[in-house]
């Protein structure tokens, strides 16, 4: 897992963003599909492209010396072009998307640390268990399914927020547990 960002890092991150070309950025080919540009505010006319701004170009020949590519088939590696272009492309709304989440997200766990202070300080099991993950820098899996804390396999990870059913705190313990199952 990385290292959560420090506020340097998401101030930084910000000033890249804001400083880069409005968008939102598209991606077009043309040259007989042997290059990509992403344009800021694509338009297509029907008979061409229209952009404010070309941001960035990709060619079909990229330098690529990476070993595991050595086997690519001119088919692949221009597939590989064309997803680093999405990606590139997509950026420019993802990462301010991201740092206002990470924000939220900060905003959101200082205000509950701050709530759960004000208790009483034996209130139980139940704050301590949520003290103890507010306050955690990193969270490994846990639980012989190996869910974490907003389980991507499930139908429900879309939904930022949102605790696995499938896991609940016994009482008297800090110990997640699949439904049904004690401890």
């Amino acid at each position: 897992m990385a290292t959560p960002p420090t506020d340097q890092q998401l101030a930084d991150i910000e000033a890249r963003a804001t400083a880069a070309t409005p968008g939102p950025w598209g991606v077009y080919q043309f040259g007989g599909d042997s290059l990509i540009e992403i344009a800021a505010e694509l338009e297509d006319t029907g008979t061409g492209y229209r952009a404010r701004r070309t941001v960035a170009r990709f060619d079909e020949e990229p330098m690529d010396n990476d070993p595991a590519h050595a086997e690519w088939t001119a088919e692949e590696d221009w597939a590989q072009v064309q997803a680093d272009a999405a990606f590139v492309a997509a950026a420019r709304e993802d990462v301010p998307a991201l740092l206002a989440e990470v924000r939220r997200l900060r905003q959101q766990r200082a205000f509950l640390l701050d709530q759960l202070a004000k208790k009483d300080a034996a209130s139980g099991a139940g704050d301590q268990a949520l003290t103890g993950f507010l306050t955690a820098e990193q969270r490994a899996p846990y639980g012989d399914c190996g869910h974490d804390d907003y389980h991507a396999p499930h139908e429900w990870a879309d939904r930022p927020g949102t605790w696995c059913p499938g896991h609940a705190v016994t009482s008297g313990s800090t110990t997640p547990t699949t439904a049904g199952e004690t401890r």
